[in-house]
């Protein structure tokens, strides 16, 4: 299989991002840097193929704004520590003890393909590790996928609803408990839709209307807490062994689920793409939520059925235990595009490497 080559582009942008993380602390580049740079990549790379290289040159200057902004933050932030260590207040060595750092390291990697049959890409995707310390420790990662449905471009619109309010409302929810405030994410993403929906008139079995599954994981020290809606799925790779830790809301799916259909039968079973839950077609929805303990050296799998109907579990297990997470992406990615691509291909993959 042919790896998928980094656009000259954003092979440059990521080096220039890579130099001005070196104004950063030392503490700050050793606990972020790496996941900071592959998720600047991943954009990167997004933003090149959506907008062109005037996309990827307005990103670039809002991302050196930001990274100015926080990397003087951190300085103080680090003389703040410094000076009370001078003054007792904390003992030696405090200052990385002190960064709340995640206990976790990091790596991943992220991609949404058009696939090979379809003119839109319906499917959204969004990770999120937090440049702040005290936000990472007090809400961990956050990881959703998002595929949506409706007429011309109103699916795109949908899956972008979605991620955008599940990660705005997820970090501004002061709740402690990461299923209650993923919950009520999803929940707003859904009232956000569903409210478009009504707004333009549009009827429940109207074909132009839009909607959306959204899977969205939270990952907090060794918790991931995983909310669901549709058949877009998280997996848990740990000891060689894959599983799948959601729900799929479809028909072949609890027809698999009672033994009346076996896996193999649901891959090409006419109504595999028929889905019985999603965000936007009620004002309400139930939102299915589940919490896994990671380990060191688990992976994560984030993906949208474009992937997971396409590709075999075995195959998948293989490529994501054999490869680090970017070249996880593009290897799944193509496979499910040489399987004839019938849908859009989304994925993220995650290995958690290690204690900070």
């Amino acid at each position: 299989m042919t790896p998928v080559r980094i656009p000259r582009q954003v092979a440059l942008a990521e080096r220039c991002y890579r130099l001005l993380l070196l104004t950063y602390p030392a503490h700050f580049r050793r606990t972020y840097g790496y996941e900071m740079a592959q998720t600047f990549r991943a954009w990167s790379r997004e933003t090149l193929r959506a907008e062109g290289n005037l996309g990827l040159l307005r990103l670039c200057g809002l991302t050196l704004s930001d990274l100015i902004a926080t990397s003087l933050k951190e300085h103080g932030r680090s003389l703040l520590l410094r000076l009370k260590q001078l003054m007792g207040v904390m003992p030696p060595g405090g200052l990385d003890a002190l960064a709340l750092a995640a206990p976790m390291r990091l790596q991943v990697a992220q991609h949404t393909d058009i696939g090979c049959k379809r003119s839109v890409n319906d499917d959204n995707l969004l990770t999120v590790l937090p440049q702040d310390p005290q936000t990472f420790k007090d809400k961990g990662a956050l990881f959703v996928v998002a595929d949506g449905m409706g007429g011309h471009t109103r699916g795109a619109r949908a899956s972008e609803l979605a991620v955008t309010t599940v990660r705005e409302v997820y970090y501004q929810d002061a709740q402690e408990d990461s299923a209650a405030s993923l919950v009520h994410a999803i929940k707003q993403a859904n009232a956000l839709i569903y409210a478009e929906n009504l707004a333009r008139g549009i009827k429940l079995d109207d074909k132009d209307g839009m909607g959306t599954t959204c899977i969205a994981a939270a990952l907090q020290g060794q918790t991931l807490t995983v909310a669901n809606v549709g058949d877009s799925r998280v997996y848990v790779i740990h000891a060689g062994q894959m599983r799948q830790v959601s729900r799929d809301h479809s028909l072949v799916a609890d027809m698999v689920r009672e033994g009346t259909l076996t896996p193999e039968q649901a891959r090409t079973h006419e109504q595999r793409n028929v889905i019985y839950r999603c965000l936007g077609v009620q004002a309400e929805v139930e939102v299915d939520v589940f919490v896994e303990t990671v380990e060191e050296g688990d992976r994560l799998l984030l993906c949208t059925d474009g992937l997971s109907g396409s590709v075999e579990d075995d195959e998948m297990l293989h490529i994501v235990q054999t490869f680090d997470p970017e070249e996880s992406v593009r290897q799944l990615i193509a496979r499910a595009n040489a399987a004839g691509g019938p849908d859009n291909i989304t994925a993220i993959v995650v290995h958690v490497t290690g204690q900070n």
